[in-house]
């Protein structure tokens, strides 16, 4: 069959935007070597004390899947509080007050979503705490003043962000303080009844690198008495200006992308295939088409699955991406398979997707040779000094991996190779 019925549910399946969560995690994980997972697990159980975590990777890497299978493997052990920041606040308008906010409001929330009772007096004193930025500016409505209500309309000011909501700058900083110290107190009283807390906060490694340094240069992150764990743009993990920074956290654990090529021995990229890692990829994918039943048991051929697997760079999402456009590919082509040809064409619409700038050439080039980042610099007349290899690991033009004998390497995402050597060749 090569129609739409035919190809509809296997594009279904491949949704590269949408994460492993309840049973399509059961259904569809493909176990990774070098998964944070088990370590921060055992991490968080040895630490008597509260403890800040970070957790870096690509976008796209699976940083938001592993830990969905963290927070399932401490469900038993703690009180588990999900926070995604994604959709709970603004994309580009967000600093380093609405993060910790959120977080308390999430805490409280949590709590009395497994039965706890907050004391009146606790309950009292946070209200009066956050009507002063809720409430700046603005009438309450009347009536007396509750919680839900309160969190409702906090947090309609934070998704627009403190700075752009309200018209000073800011009587928040003085009050973020004592919000803090009014969840800690709650955290505390709760962890006597309760679960010890283990605040998941997800989304923030998609902001902009600017954004992600501010809100991580501050304290406050830091300051909430429980076991948190933050997922952290890659760029910023390996920013020589996040080193000192980093220093504040407990740790940082990384979930490197699965290997497609080899590296050497010095930890230099090669041509050499990486067949673990791509039989780990082949199986990603495998996995979902196998609830679709025999028909699609076959659906790519050798060549084209390991084209695919090679050109993603072993980045989860884009590998999904990849096999989506494979069977958009072969629909439109009106054929049953995708082979090697429809492989290629899916490539080439991928690779559109890609920008190179003239200044990234010579750090690709150095990247590919040496596998090591530097700090070169490049001054834009549009965004000031850029770090060039921040920029490359941000979008993606330079993947990061991990070898057990040879430690951390990096290499020039596959799908721009081509460029690479064609800028090469002109340069010659």
């Amino acid at each position: 069959m090569s129609d739409i019925k035919f190809w509809k549910p296997a594009c279904q399946l491949f949704r590269p935007d949408e994460p492993l969560i309840n049973k399509e995690l059961e259904d569809f994980y493909v176990r990774r070597e070098d998964s944070p997972v088990d370590d921060l697990v055992n991490s968080l159980a040895t630490d008597d004390e509260p403890s800040q975590y970070l957790v870096a990777g690509h976008r796209g890497g699976g940083k938001t899947t592993e830990l969905r299978r963290l927070e399932q493997k401490c469900t038993q052990d703690y009180t588990v509080v999900w926070v995604d920041t994604d959709t709970a606040l603004d994309k580009f308008n967000i600093g380093h007050a609405e993060v910790p906010v959120l977080i308390g409001m999430q805490v409280v929330q949590r709590l009395k979503d497994v039965g706890w009772k907050l004391p009146q007096k606790l309950e009292k004193e946070l209200l009066e705490t956050l009507k002063k930025i809720t409430y700046q500016d603005k009438v309450t409505g009347g009536g007396e003043l509750q919680l839900p209500k309160l969190f409702q309309d906090l947090g309609m000011l934070l998704k627009v962000g403190f700075q752009r909501e309200t018209t000073r700058t800011l009587e928040v900083k003085p009050v973020l303080g004592e919000i803090i110290n009014k969840v800690n107190e709650i955290i505390a009283a709760a962890q006597r009844d309760k679960p010890k807390l283990l605040v998941i906060v997800d989304g923030l490694d998609r902001k902009e690198y600017s954004i992600a340094q501010n809100m991580f240069s501050s304290s406050l992150l830091t300051d909430l008495q429980c076991h948190i764990c933050y997922a952290i743009p890659i760029d910023l993990r390996y920013s020589p200006s996040f080193r000192q920074t980093m220093e504040g956290f407990t740790r940082c654990l990384d979930l490197s992308n699965i290997a497609v090529f080899k590296c050497d021995e010095m930890a230099r990229p090669t041509t050499n295939p990486d067949r673990v890692g791509r039989h780990i990829l082949m199986e990603v994918v495998q996995k979902r088409l196998a609830t679709l039943g025999d028909a699609y048991a076959n659906l790519f051929e050798p060549q084209a699955m390991d084209l695919l697997c090679e050109k993603s760079g072993g980045v989860l999402r884009d590998l999904v991406r990849l096999a989506r456009m494979a069977c958009q590919v072969a629909l439109s082509r009106r054929v049953s398979r995708i082979d090697r040809t429809i492989a290629e064409e899916a490539v080439r619409e991928e690779h559109r997707m890609y920008t190179i700038e003239d200044y990234h050439f010579p750090e690709l080039e150095t990247v590919h040779r040496t596998g090591k980042l530097s700090s070169n610099v490049f001054d834009s007349p549009k965004h000031g000094r850029i770090v060039i290899c921040n920029e490359l690991l941000h979008y993606k033009l330079v993947l990061g991996y991990d070898d057990k004998k040879y430690g951390r390497w990096f290499d020039v995402n596959p799908m721009l190779w081509v460029d690479l050597e064609r800028w090469q060749q002109a340069k010659e």
